[in-house]
């Protein structure tokens, strides 16, 4: 894509309004808190207090309104006491620039690493330095700065105190709203055509982190979600299974049934209330199951069982108690303590060549340079507040993202929502409120912007401005046109994080073939560890399996991702592939995928289902994937038909071809010999989009 037209599809992409909200619940709370600070304000007749406690409530709120995977009383307790913290320091280094400065540097680099635990958690650490910047940059004087930082851990405290109201909801909701989204990701792709819906790894993922974060004395309790998690994999493998196995005629209202009760399983599992599945669905599946002479309908529906009895269970906490471990994951059950592994994950991101040690360092480097700008400009000419840089420094960080298209778009978004607020905000500034009046309008407003919050950055900026904008013009005392400062505010930071990101970017389409790489890596060791299954019964590791599963998904998320964000750049000619060839390269990856979970689900069982000869296909098939990952990287490259010419030369020493449909041989042999044919065309088919590099020889720089 050239320059003009990523701009173009950013610039649109920026301004789209989206219909994504919280839970209408958790907004209700953020709104209460927000309007307890306000009347906190009006019964202490004292505006500062209450616009200060308001502040504190409101971006405490907004950090529980950020998709959520723990309780909401522990993220509304790590997220006020951060912003809190950062607010009492922003008071002590206030008057010292040379150590704000100082200080707002390792904090903001510190936020960036903090990205690696997802774009929420990284949402959050910036709201929280936020703090910092408020009593540092806006406080008259360091007592002044613990004053304000005083309301403000009252306002956050506010948000706090709201989540213990009821209702409550069911217990473990983060993970049931990501087990239902995984069982309605399921439900879609089981009458979706061809198989590719049954690929999709970010809904796994998704419910494996969030059944990862349960603390290990709550882990009991959960066993119905973990068994979920396991049946969904068993589940998504039978999906694979009837639509390799199984003629097409007469497959769709079976497939349409299953829909149906996956659908029930998620609605069940999400509210914690069950909904029970009509009879006729599961008279459709027993009757598919009884006529059908394969394996696969009859697993899809015993699994189907299972996991309705499993959703079903799970909402009584006490019946979870008495579950076993699922088999499926044992792994993500057994669990690692939390500390070593955060502590693990930041220390994979320290090193240059990471997208996210670069955005840190883009994030420090920007943020004090934004601060030092904002101070030089001053206030417009007597319309802004005068000294500070607070608003372009909030802008550059909320605008720099780890992605070219996520930071252009956001800075557009952002900007444009400024100005507009900037005008309504003007509007509200013009009439003399009383002070009853304007704790109404700014309640509303905050109402607005919670309501906004994942619309966009258009219609959150426009709220935001707003309400910000008319809180400080009342309580400063501020002229009305401070609403245009604050717009022209916005607009710097938003360009001066645009700078900094083309002056040191990070090219999702340079990252794909390290990803690529790392993703073979992985499938250099789970495709022979399974194939060495079929040697005898149970000779392949559950465990190490299960991790093998995880880690693959992970890279493949981040790897199609990566692909995703490659099409709005402007920087085709710097990959090594095209748009269309990596978006081949996605496909490809997703149908070896699909190839390493057959072979999982057909593991022998019994000692005449096995069939030692394919492990001799595991040394060929580790030295074409180890040399295909080099290849991805940048290295020599591999030559198409290797992998096809040594099986070809295998099958016909062994005799295993005789044992496909059209021989004599048993029909798990058969099965196991067909899986082990489309295993090595996924991965041929994978090594010739990988030759077909139009700049050969070039290594990816990440």
């Amino acid at each position: 894509m050239h320059w003009w037209s990523s701009l173009v599809t950013i610039s649109r992409d920026g301004l789209r309004i989206q219909r994504a909200f919280a839970a209408p619940s958790a907004i209700a709370r953020a709104v209460l808190s927000v309007l307890l600070a306000t009347v906190l304000g009006l019964v202490l007749d004292d505006p500062v207090a209450g616009a200060m406690a308001s502040v504190g409530a409101f971006i405490c709120g907004i950090g529980t309104l950020l998709s959520p995977l723990r309780h909401p009383v522990v993220n509304a307790l790590g997220m006020a006491a951060a912003f809190s913290a950062m607010a009492v320091l922003g008071a002590l280094v206030h008057g010292t620039t040379w150590l704000f400065l100082l200080v707002l540097a390792v904090a903001a680099f510190a936020t960036g690493l903090w990205r690696t635990m997802g774009i929420a958690p990284g949402i959050r650490g910036c709201l929280a330095v936020i703090g910092l910047m408020i009593t540092a940059d806006l406080a008259p004087d360091v007592h002044g700065g613990l004053v304000i930082a005083g309301w403000i851990a009252v306002g956050t405290g506010l948000v706090v105190v709201v989540q213990l109201l009821p209702p409550y909801g069911p217990r473990f909701a983060a993970q049931r709203r990501a087990l239902a989204v995984l069982y309605q990701s399921l439900a879609e792709a089981s009458v979706a055509a061809g198989s590719a819906g049954l690929g999709g790894a970010a809904p796994f993922t998704a419910a494996r982190q969030a059944l990862d974060l349960l603390p290990q004395l709550s882990r009991p309790a959960a066993a119905a979600m973990f068994g979920l998690l396991g049946e969904a994999e068993r589940i998504r493998r039978a999906l694979h299974t009837v639509r390799l196995t199984v003629a097409a005629a007469g497959n769709q209202e079976a497939l349409a049934a299953a829909a149906h009760v996956l659908g029930d399983i998620s609605r069940t599992v999400a509210s914690g209330r069950e909904h029970r599945t009509p009879e006729e669905a599961w008279t459709l599946l027993e009757s598919w199951t009884a006529v059908s002479p394969a394996r696969g309908p009859r697993d899809l529906a015993a699994r189907l069982r299972t996991a309705e009895q499993l959703a079903r269970r799970s909402t009584d906490d006490r019946l979870g108690d008495v579950l076993e471990p699922h088999t499926e994951v044992p792994g993500l059950y057994a669990g690692t303590p939390s500390v070593a592994r955060t502590a693990r994950r930041f220390r994979a991101q320290l090193h240059p060549q990471s997208p996210i040690f670069r955005h840190a360092v883009r994030l420090a480097v920007g943020v004090v340079l934004a601060e030092v700008i904002g101070r030089s400009i001053g206030g417009w000419g007597g319309l802004g507040i005068s000294t500070h840089g607070f608003w372009v420094a909030l802008t550059t960080m909320l605008v720099l993202f780890p992605e070219y298209g996520h930071t252009l778009a956001r800075g557009w978004g952002r900007a444009a929502g400024a100005v507009l607020g900037g005008l309504f905000a003007w509007v509200l500034s013009l009439p003399n409120w009383t002070p009853v009046g304007l704790a109404v309008v700014a309640v509303v407003l905050a109402a607005a912007s919670f309501v906004t919050l994942r619309t966009g950055q258009l219609m959150l900026n426009l709220w935001l401005t707003t309400w910000i904008v008319f809180l400080i013009h009342h309580v400063g005392g501020l002229p009305g046109p401070t609403a245009w400062a604050r717009a022209a505010d916005t607009v710097v930071g938003a360009a001066i994080a645009v700078f900094i990101f083309l002056v040191w970017p990070t090219w999702s389409t340079q990252r794909v073939p390290g990803l690529l790489a790392e993703w073979l890596r992985v499938q250099d060791r789970l495709l022979p560890e399974l194939l060495t299954g079929y040697a005898d019964v149970g000779a392949t590791d559950p465990a190490a399996v299960d991790a093998l599963r995880a880690r693959s998904r992970q890279v493949r998320e981040h790897l199609e991702a990566a692909v995703e964000q490659s099409h709005a750049e402007p920087a085709e000619h710097r990959g090594p592939w095209s748009s269309v060839q990596l978006e081949q390269i996605r496909t490809q990856v997703s149908t070896v995928a699909g190839c390493a979970t057959l072979l999982g689900e057909h593991l022998p069982r019994t000692p005449q289902d096995t069939v030692p000869e394919l492990t001799e296909l595991v040394d060929p098939l580790h030295e074409h994937l180890t040399a295909l990952a080099r290849a991805s990287a940048g290295a020599e490259t591999v030559a198409p038909g290797a992998l096809r010419s040594v099986f070809d030369s295998f099958t016909a020493r062994s005799g295993l071809l005789a044992e496909t449909p059209d021989g004599f041989g048993s029909a798990t042999t058969s099965r196991a010999v067909l899986l082990s044919i489309a295993t090595v065309d996924a991965v041929e088919a994978l090594t010739a989009t990988i030759a077909s590099r139009h700049r050969r020889g070039r290594h990816a720089a990440a």
